[in-house]
């Protein structure tokens, strides 16, 4: 794979694992009440791994969850009133937003209420975003027929996915090289999981611009998921190049340098996602844990757990959570320096 890397404009899709949606808290649920919703950036893009609250009218939190790959959350079982979802798109330049949604049920208690909410999030102010690198406009010269399909292309994906697909290699049948088509081809496999689809399309796309940060993630993230580590080790290491102040790239790039055993970069790497991320990221707290444990750092480990429990008090794992920290604690006081095993954590 070729590494040549300069300054780009951050396109950030992040698709690592997303917490599922938590239930409702301390309210009486008298029905099945849903509100769903879909998170996307200023180009129309799911955010993925976005921070989204559920608070109701009193200003108390309700619930929390975490955008899945495609930018779409779901809260349940919540009683009817007015509430307010606030999503914090935490180590993007994208900023904070806030809406207000009224739950209504019928006269049977049977009865049920979906509301769906929209965000369309925009960039913070030049004063507001972090200071990063971004990535560099790649223009080509591409047949109008091809330019025309993927502009469909890119539209119908939205409400018709196949559809959309098919007209991207329609778009790629007329120009193979078209890198926006190829990019697009590999974004929307992942989003179907479909990774032995997608990453020969992302090889090609670097192969015709290795500036793309974004690109290079999904390639990351492709063989991540495909259990090719150390192929996903490189990929994710180029996109920290392009963007060093990417949480979502420098998480990649730990985590899979913790699975292929190399533990003292792993946590250089996963300290400085969290760092930019001003702590506020359960993935990178999971994984610091997760290698903690791995070194038989109890306490560091313990630590990291508790910092989950306090980003999410009303996690569907909380009590798991918990019982990990209790058997780590259990540990330290037998002093055997045997290791816990995380497997219902991971």
């Amino acid at each position: 794979m070729k590494e040549r890397y300069l300054s780009i404009l951050i396109l950030v899709l992040s698709f690592f694992v997303p917490l599922t949606a938590q239930t409702s808290r301390g309210v009486a649920v008298t029905s099945v009440n849903r509100i769903e919703g879909t998170v996307f950036g200023p180009e129309r893009s799911g955010v993925s791994n976005a921070f989204v609250e559920l608070r109701n009218d009193l200003e108390s939190t309700v619930s929390q969850t975490r955008t899945t790959s495609s930018g779409r959350f779901t809260f349940t079982g919540m009683a009817a009133g007015r509430y307010y979802v606030k999503v914090t798109p935490a180590g993007t330049d994208l900023a904070d937003q806030t809406k207000e949604v009224q739950v209504t049920t019928g006269i049977s208690v049977r009865s049920s209420d979906t509301e769906y909410v929209e965000f369309t999030l925009n960039f913070k102010k030049k004063s507001d975003a972090p200071t990063q690198k971004a990535e560099a406009v790649f223009a080509q010269e591409v047949p109008p027929e091809a330019k025309k399909l993927l502009e469909q292309a890119a539209d119908d994906v939205k409400r018709d996915q196949q559809k959309g697909i098919e007209e991207i290699e329609q778009a790629l049948a007329i120009f193979p090289n078209y890198f926006d088509a190829l990019s697009l081809a590999g974004q929307q496999y992942i989003l179907i999981k479909n990774y032995e689809k997608a990453y020969p399309y992302l090889i090609k796309a670097v192969d015709i611009n290795p500036r793309s940060y974004s690109v290079y993630y999904r390639l990351g993230y492709a063989f991540f998921q495909l259990k090719q580590y150390k192929a996903a080790v490189e990929a994710a290491r180029a996109s920290t190049i392009l963007i060093p102040g990417s949480v979502d790239g420098q998480l990649l790039y730990g985590t899979t340098l913790r699975i292929t055993g190399n533990f003292p970069e792993a946590e250089k790497v996963l300290l400085k996602a969290d760092l930019i991320a001003k702590g506020a990221d359960i993935e990178t707290h999971r994984q610091l844990a997760l290698l903690y444990n791995r070194l038989n750092r109890d306490q560091d480990a313990i630590d990291q757990l508790e910092k989950i429990l306090a980003l999410n008090p009303s996690a569907s794992d909380k009590d798991e959570v918990g019982k990990v920290i209790e058997q780590i604690r259990a540990r330290i006081k037998r002093k055997t320096g045997a290791t816990t095993p995380f497997s219902s954590f991971r």
